[in-house]
């Protein structure tokens, strides 16, 4: 299928070296059914969607009742799954934060409709957050009367954080190196950053291959492995301190990965959980990745 209004890379958004086309398309199972293509860099093989849509042309592939992180729907037993596993993971990410900064104010980047400043503004921390979709942004202020903008860039200079957190959101933005300065001017002194994004070398990945639920075309441009962030981290002023497996990711990647082959609702979800399982014992006994990867890094001097 062809699309109009499409951006072309020329070169890698990390190295700047010039792409290589790899063979199968992947289509946006999610949304609109429409195909799009992976990328390699032929020079650090760094994986990314080109072409891909222009920022302008993005609102399509995420207006939509099943693009859950925006609209909070609760219809369907995935989603009601998938708001027991984020109420489990509040408090898991709260207590991660607490562990490494006990008090401060937090920029939320991608905050969705703000459960989670919300949870954190509970328990003692100032908080702010960005989020691009209307419709979220309007459900965070007006629920929890909690300051949202709608860009990363809109953030006042002047402000400085202890903690920046972007929970599967680096795989959404457009500029890597142009966010990765924005979050180090952003972040006080040895404040700390916290970045949960999919990984492409999970079990899981290459089982499903084209129909793996995080390939998420064309929303997610990146498409990491843990040498990508890694590289980025310590070129822009970071000191990485630990890389953590995820383990709840692979069951809800996995249970969507299965709807997406076609199979029925309740097979999806019961044959999904035990992929996503093995997905992580796999993980476990190896040392492979888990569907995604929490990287938690301090920013170090200029």
């Amino acid at each position: 299928m062809e699309h109009a209004n499409l951006e072309h890379l020329a070169a890698c958004p990390i190295c700047g070296a010039t792409p290589t086309l790899l063979g199968s398309p992947i289509r946006d199972y999610s949304i609109s059914q429409e195909l799009f293509h992976l990328v390699d860099c032929a020079s650090c093989g760094f994986r990314f969607t080109n072409p891909r849509p222009y920022q302008g042309g993005l609102e399509k592939y995420y207006n939509s009742p099943s693009y859950i992180s925006h609209s909070n729907t609760k219809t369907s037993l995935q989603d009601k799954l998938y708001h027991i596993a984020r109420r489990i993971g509040l408090r898991r990410k709260f207590n991660l934060i607490k562990a490494q900064q006990p008090f401060g104010r937090v920029l939320d980047v991608g905050c969705g409709t703000g459960e989670f400043l919300s949870y954190l503004l509970g328990r003692g921390y100032l908080v702010s957050g960005v989020e691009p979709n209307l419709h979220a942004r309007e459900q965070a202020i007006a629920n929890y009367s909690i300051s949202v903008v709608p860009a990363l860039e809109q953030v006042a200079g002047t402000e400085n954080f202890q903690v920046v957190t972007l929970w599967h959101v680096l795989e959404h933005v457009p500029d890597l190196r142009a966010t990765f300065k924005r979050l180090f001017a952003l972040l006080a002194d040895h404040g700390l950053l916290v970045i949960a994004v999919p990984d492409r070398e999970s079990w899981d990945a290459s089982y499903y291959r084209d129909q793996w639920a995080a390939w998420d075309v064309p929303r997610h441009f990146s498409h990491f492995r843990k040498k990508d962030v890694e590289r980025l981290l310590h070129e822009h002023g970071f000191e990485l301190i630990t890389v953590r497996r995820m383990w709840m990711d692979a069951l809800y990647i996995s249970m969507l990965s299965e709807a997406y082959r076609g199979t029925s609702k309740p097979v999806a979800l019961l044959k999904g959980a035990l992929i996503g399982s093995w997905s992580n014992l796999v993980s476990a006994f190896t040392g492979r990745p888990t569907s995604s990867s929490l990287f938690i890094a301090r920013k170090g001097k200029p």
